[in-house]
């Protein structure tokens, strides 16, 4: 998010300029969440599949792989709007701050404009309802309503899936889907 032409930006620049260690508290719960929720999906449900439904991999490969590909996407539209909260939660902090930098500099000089961060629910709340603008559905272009979306939430969904369903399609042909993809 800084220019390149502002001082070092290398990996061991940015730890020495650390004021601590330490996670700060507003990036606590938009980390674990975005760290614990894919991985939650993606496990949960063929433990389900097995111990609720009975369906085992060995017995029918073809309808474990699709439910793991349907868990797999559901995990990526949940994903997705987490990563925005958690990119934005660390730029809240990092120019709240004087984090990177000597003291004779401003401490964060953005390339583009930063979003606000109004805590996890809140973020996603204000991106979607009040952030920015869309056309109104089924309107005239000129007509506009507010926020941005479930757009604005899941921006990359397409290279996302595309990459999923490039990894399922690989898992079938190579393996007839009896290996673990995902």
């Amino acid at each position: 998010m800084t220019p390149s032409n502002r001082g070092s930006r290398g990996f061991w620049a940015n730890v020495r300029a650390l004021p601590s260690y330490l996670c700060p508290t507003t990036l606590v719960l938009p980390t674990a969440l975005h760290s614990v929720i894919h991985p939650l999906l993606t496990v949960s449900l063929p433990l389900t599949l097995q111990s609720q439904f009975k369906v085992d991999w060995r017995l029918s490969p073809m309808t474990f792989s699709v439910a793991k590909f349907c868990a797999a996407s559901a995990a990526l539209f949940v994903k997705l709007p987490l990563e925005t909260v958690l990119r934005r939660a660390q730029m809240a902090v990092l120019s709240s701050r004087r984090v990177l930098g000597s003291s004779s500099e401003p401490s964060l000089m953005p390339v583009v404009p930063l979003g606000a961060y109004k805590g996890v629910f809140g973020t996603i709340y204000h991106i979607s309802v009040r952030e920015g603008s869309r056309p109104a559905p089924g309107g005239s272009s000129k007509k506009r309503i507010g926020g941005q979306g479930i757009a604005g939430l899941t921006r990359g969904w397409t290279v996302n899936f595309v990459g999923l369903v490039g990894l399922w399609t690989t898992g079938i042909i190579s393996n007839g889907g009896e290996d673990d993809v995902f």
